[in-house]
């Protein structure tokens, strides 16, 4: 009786061993891949077969999850079993135990953009007048003072720019069409200039600063006009005004 009891609870407990499930066996199973290890995202697991992609974390800006460590004094390394003997349970994309709390090294200062150069003055071009390359240098000053690209000098706008300052003076009126070219866009386009945008300043002081002054700060469009990103190249013409101090600048900016 006795030996059947014993012999029933060995058959017992072997099937409760057969039953049991083997804890953890899958979690860390490896194969080298260019010697690294296939990761199997987004777990962390390694399995053999899967293409050695990381995982994409749910937010952007907050660090992949790494594997939790060993506890404390098992000497801080895991061992998993591979075709080629033993080797340490390794972190995505690395062949060691990463700590809980893994140091990650700050950015420099990811809100600060990288630093520029700040790019130099164009010097003006000998056939401009006296204010004219003033008036060229004050303009680029400002652009690159707010973190613009200097415009270039062009001789064909700055004659068109001429054009219609002498046009102004000559026929004593201060405006953008003209009662002999039409608009602006009328004389560039009889001029054979190609634009998609263009734009014109005029201005009417003392002396050049003057002039510069009065676009940059009198109205917000002509501020806009200066400061526009969107245009590449400049023409200007400055004349001396006929029986009076001053003189007049006609600004014209294409694309």
């Amino acid at each position: 009786m006795k030996k059947k009891q014993i012999c029933c609870m060995l058959l017992l407990f072997s099937l409760m061993f057969l039953f049991l499930p083997a804890a953890g066996a899958e979690a860390f199973r490896a194969g080298p891949d260019r010697g690294g290890f296939l990761v199997n995202p987004p777990s962390g697991e390694i399995s053999p077969g899967q293409p050695n992609v990381p995982a994409e974390p749910a937010d952007p800006g907050t660090p992949p999850s790494v594997p939790t460590p060993s506890q404390p004094g098992s000497g801080g390394s895991r061992f998993s079993r591979t075709d080629r003997g033993y080797v340490p349970d390794p972190t995505p994309g690395r062949g060691t135990v990463v700590p809980s709390n893994p140091s990650v090294p700050e950015p420099d200062d990811p809100a600060s953009p990288p630093s520029q150069e700040t790019p130099d003055i164009p010097a003006p071009p000998s056939w401009l007048n006296a204010n004219e390359a003033k008036a060229y240098t004050l303009l680029n000053e400002t652009r690159i003072k707010h973190n613009l690209k200097p415009v270039n000098i062009s001789y064909q706008l700055t004659e068109v720019a001429r054009m219609k300052a002498r046009d102004m003076i000559d026929n004593d009126y201060f405006d953008h069409t003209s009662p002999t070219y039409g608009s602006i866009g009328t004389m560039l386009r009889n001029a054979g200039v190609s634009f998609k945008m263009a734009a014109e300043n005029l201005s009417k002081a003392g002396n050049i600063n003057q002039c510069h002054l009065q676009l940059e700060y009198s109205t917000k469009g002509h501020r806009q006009i200066m400061l526009s990103p969107n245009y590449n190249n400049v023409g200007i013409g400055v004349l001396s005004l006929k029986n009076v101090p001053g003189i007049l600048m006609v600004q014209i900016f294409t694309d």
